[in-house]
């Protein structure tokens, strides 16, 4: 997003902040922005297409902030798990307002596209969860892991829609500790339990597939890290891999937008492919795979 626009975009945060989505004008965010009204109109086409990339830029500055979390070698899987959490709660705490209006404007009539980018969230957060989870509890929770990500994602969006929606204030660190003891307490409780899991791996996976539309983009995700990981062993045996890890780097950053730019995409793919040495076309040719269903 050039700065122009992200300048446009914060404008109309606040302006839907103070007087909700459907009161607020473009006459109002142009002032806010302090720009002329006809120059939202060259970037947005209307003022559903700027709420879009206004509920986009926030989710965006989330998966920002989780990435770096992820790619921290200093913290346990635990460590980086809590502040992943208090990263997301950080996040809607600092746009409490924005969202209370939003939820109370009738967020999905906001935009034709809107509801696909929620199932595309909540995709996404399941996939997150279940995955911490083996990484925090190791084997003796695997076979438990995708029932306590979705009791997790129950109850994160339950507290969250408590504090948020009923005006309360909501303190990111002490929820992302509480929420992390009672998944604790069910881990403990459902490994000692020697019950069934409701809900196998695969069928989250599916799951993830058919919310995104097909294509998980936590799936994307994953080929990335993968092609990482093989670019990292290159780099270990001694190859020059500096210019295709940034490649790959600008590529997984547009990956990881709620509205990536597919021209971006396309051109970064056959970037990384013409650097790419032999070993790693398996990898690249998984994640062309699924970067066509986007």
């Amino acid at each position: 997003m050039s700065d122009k626009k992200r300048m446009i975009v914060s404008a109309a945060l606040r302006v839907f902040a103070r007087k909700g989505y459907r009161a607020a004008s473009i006459q109002e965010i142009a002032e806010e922005a302090g720009v002329a009204k006809g120059s939202i109109y060259l970037h947005f086409k209307s003022k559903d297409e700027l709420a879009l990339a206004a509920v986009s830029d926030v989710y965006d500055r989330v998966r920002r902030r989780m990435a770096e979390l992820e790619s921290d070698d200093g913290l346990t899987p635990r460590e980086r798990f809590i502040r992943q959490l208090e990263a997301q709660l950080a996040v809607g705490s600092e746009n409490a307002e924005w969202i209370r209006r939003l939820w109370h404007d009738h967020a999905t009539e906001i935009h034709e596209a809107l509801p696909g980018f929620v199932l595309r969230i909540r995709a996404e957060t399941a996939d997150w969860l279940q995955r911490s989870i083996r990484s925090v509890y190791g084997e003796a929770c695997g076979p438990y892991a995708c029932d306590i990500a979705l009791l997790m994602q129950g109850a994160i969006g339950e507290f969250i829609g408590y504090f948020l929606l009923g005006g309360k204030p909501l303190e990111p660190q002490r929820l992302a500790r509480y929420l992390v003891a009672r998944m604790d307490d069910i881990a403990a409780g459902l490994s000692g339990s020697g019950e069934r899991p409701l809900v196998a791996g695969d069928e989250l996976e599916a799951l993830v597939r058919s919310l995104a539309g097909g294509c998980g983009p936590a799936l994307r995700q994953t080929a990335i890290r993968e092609l990482r990981e093989q670019l990292e062993a290159l780099r270990t045996d001694g190859a020059d891999t500096g210019e295709l890890e940034e490649a790959v780097g600008v590529l997984e950053a547009e990956t990881a937008k709620l509205l990536p730019n597919r021209v971006i995409l396309r051109a970064m793919l056959g970037h990384v492919r013409a650097l790419a040495p032999e070993p790693l076309r398996p990898a690249i040719d998984r994640l062309e795979r699924e970067m066509q269903q986007m």
